[in-house]
């Protein structure tokens, strides 16, 4: 084979390494090289078997190669393959085996369900409705109930039940008023995992459809758009099971197959690279789409973003791998530009809500980052109308925002009104924090300290509740996050001489909860200061496990294995169900402050009991008279915090706090 011949496919990010994929066509057929120069060569009916064990999770052997989940050895390397990098090598290996039609490939031995998943999802079907069938019946062949689809209807935010294979029950649609924990964690999941249906507290509002259509188990995929949720599909089990890495990756391949239906492939989409079709258009071509978009959006008073894009450090595999990641985000009526050095401009075409934008720009963080380990990726947002009105303003609005990202690290801006006010008090040291006390209530001894951010204006003390919706909104959660585990260390730092046996707890958002970053970034803080990890309790919100709960639970047992404690905050509003507490890290369950009112003293005790069920600490929160505290006592809470033990202080007050205890 000439070797000046190999063309590049696709780089893939593994464990910090490079696994490259390239092809070449021979006169008996396209060859497919794993690995480089020192890798393998497979034929395509070899790459076709390797795609087929890789969908299944089972082991396969060739010459040189080793499938054996979840380690790939090629010639003398080993990778480690995660979900995300397995299923970029099955898309990867799918694509070169579409382009490969027209060559001869020897049949596979058998008639197997793999090789008849295989075939679907390299169709093209016209239509949902003569898809599922299809996925069904291979479904049925592995021991499933079925599947179904649900669809969002036009404009509305409800989504229709479009299809089911078999048919099971008549149509029932979902509504965002009636499932509301339901459609939260549809808009923060990709994936969802619910083992035992009808135990699992983000199915609770389902239950009516799961007994109807007798299901024990679902795994769930969800649909994005900029817009919001565009739908969600259901592989069904009659009874519960433990759903398998190979379940989730066999869900994710027939939901390739929906989202070819419902949008156009990543390779019919534009942009230039080497040797491929076009994913992008070039920078005038964008421009004009820009100004039409910006004329309809005007004309008939809509909203638009434009997005600034920018990764340093790049070169020219990953500048390509990122331009696949950027239009895997793309609807039909959306366009990319891809601008040499200057990075990539993106155009929403059509956006309901500020709030879109930034959903969108989250996921597409989310996959460069997991694309191009360790390069800083910066997202800058600007809107029409709110941030500016013409073209001009809008490329000048996002580029700033991007380079502020830059400036700060990475992540995303958006300069809306307030954002930039937000950003400089970040930067500057315009947030100061306030302490309130953590007691034991068996003999009023300080055992921690909470730290509540605060924002000092003209007008007055703004608390978190005021601000953390637009930092939330403009992607500065993270960045005020980093900026109150900072300050609550120095603070830290400076009371450790003085012997004080007391914790720090802060809290965090679920964005730094699902950002593989973070537990590296902690240690070196700790490390920075000379600090023990035990002396940092990190709290975190049921919604932000709920969203993602198999991500926050990974992330959760690496900041365990650090040395932190972890506390659940607010227990109670989305309650989560003992098998899933079982599940997770806790120290500490922080009880939501409703509980510790007279009329609610039942349920207090059936929540204590559940906490130390499950092995942790009771924290009564909002404990505001003695009648709460004496009550929340006698009920069994361990730890107590309310106004009645003491009122939040600001720093300057904090070694009165820990030294004596004030405010017992």
């Amino acid at each position: 084979m000439n070797e000046v011949s190999w063309k590049l496919f696709a780089p893939l990010s593994i464990e910090g390494a490079t696994l490259l994929i390239e092809h070449q066509d021979l006169p008996s057929g396209m060859a497919v090289r794993l690995g480089g120069a020192g890798g393998v060569v497979l034929k395509p009916q070899e790459a076709q078997e390797l795609l087929l064990n890789l969908l299944t999770g089972e082991s396969w052997v060739s010459s040189r190669l080793v499938w054996a989940a979840p380690r790939l050895h090629i010639g003398q390397r080993g990778y480690n393959l995660s979900e995300r990098a397995k299923l970029a090598l099955i898309e990867a290996l799918q694509s070169l085996l579409v382009e490969s039609q027209g060559v001869a490939v020897n049949p596979m031995p058998k008639e197997t369900w793999q090789r008849s998943l295989l075939e679907i999802t390299q169709q093209r079907f016209a239509s949902v409705e003569e898809a599922l069938p299809k996925l069904g019946e291979v479904l049925i062949s592995l021991g499933f109930k079925g599947i179904c689809l649900w669809l969002r209807d036009s404009n509305e935010r409800t989504l229709k039940l479009v299809g089911q294979y078999p048919e099971a029950s008549p149509p029932e649609d979902l509504l965002p008023e009636r499932h509301v924990v339901y459609f939260q964690v549809l808009e923060r999941n990709l994936l969802i995992a619910a083992d035992d249906a009808r135990q699992d507290a983000r199915m609770t509002e389902l239950r009516d459809i799961l007994i109807s259509r007798g299901l024990g188990a679902v795994l769930q995929v969800v649909f994005h758009g900029e817009s919001g949720l565009r739908g969600v599909m259901w592989i069904e089990s009659i009874q519960p099971r433990k759903w398998s890495n190979a379940d989730e990756t066999l869900a994710l391949a027939m939901a390739q197959v929906i989202e070819r239906i419902l949008r156009p492939l990543k390779d019919d989409l534009k942009i230039q690279t080497p040797e491929r079709k076009s994913l992008a258009v070039k920078r005038s071509e964008f421009e004009i789409n820009l100004a039409q978009a910006l004329s309809l959006a005007q004309r008939h008073g809509r909203s638009l973003a434009l997005m600034r894009i920018r990764v340093e450090g790049m070169n020219k595999a990953q500048t390509e791998q990122a331009a696949r990641e950027i239009a895997y985000t793309l609807r039909q009526s959306d366009s990319l530009a891809y601008l040499g050095d200057q990075g990539f401009a993106l155009l929403l075409s059509e956006v309901r809500w500020t709030a879109g934008a930034s959903r969108v720009a989250h996921r597409l963080l989310g996959r460069l980052r997991a694309a191009l380990a360790g390069l800083k990726v910066g997202i800058g947002i600007a809107m029409y109308p709110q941030d500016a009105t013409s073209m001009e303003g809008l490329w000048d609005q996002a580029e700033q925002a991007c380079q502020k990202a830059l400036e700060t690290g990475g992540g995303i801006r958006l300069l809306t009104p307030g954002a930039s006010e937000l950003q400089e008090a970040l930067s500057q040291d315009g947030l100061t924090l306030h302490f309130q006390p953590i007691f034991n209530l068996s003999d009023l001894e300080l055992v921690a300290v909470e730290a509540l951010v605060r924002w000092p204006k003209p007008k007055g003390l703004h608390q978190a509740g005021e601000f953390l919706p637009l930092a939330e909104q403009v992607g500065l959660m993270s960045v005020q996050d980093r900026w109150a585990l900072d300050k609550v260390l120095d603070q830290a730092a400076l009371w450790k001489p003085s012997g004080v046996n007391a914790r720090f707890s802060v809290n965090i958002s679920s964005e730094t909860l699902v950002d593989p970053n973070f537990p590296t970034v902690l240690q070196e803080m700790f490390s920075a200061k000379r600090l023990p990890t035990d002396i940092i309790i990190i709290e975190l919100r049921e919604e932000a496990i709920l969203s993602d709960l198999e991500t926050a639970s990974r992330s959760l047992e690496i900041l365990k294995h650090l040395g932190v404690s972890i506390a659940l905050d607010n227990f109670g509003t989305n309650p989560l169900p003992l098998t899933q507490l079982k599940r997770l890290p806790l120290d500490w369950i922080k009880l939501n402050p409703a509980l510790s009112s007279s009329e609610n003293a039942s349920l207090a005790k059936a929540a204590i009991d559940m906490v130390h069920a499950v092995g942790t600490k009771a924290v009564a929160k909002g404990l505001e008279e003695q009648s709460q505290l004496t009550r929340m006592k006698e009920l069994g809470a361990d730890y107590g915090q309310g106004h009645i033990l003491g009122w939040p202080v600001p720093a300057e007050d904090l070694g009165a706090l820990l030294v004596w205890g004030i405010g017992t």
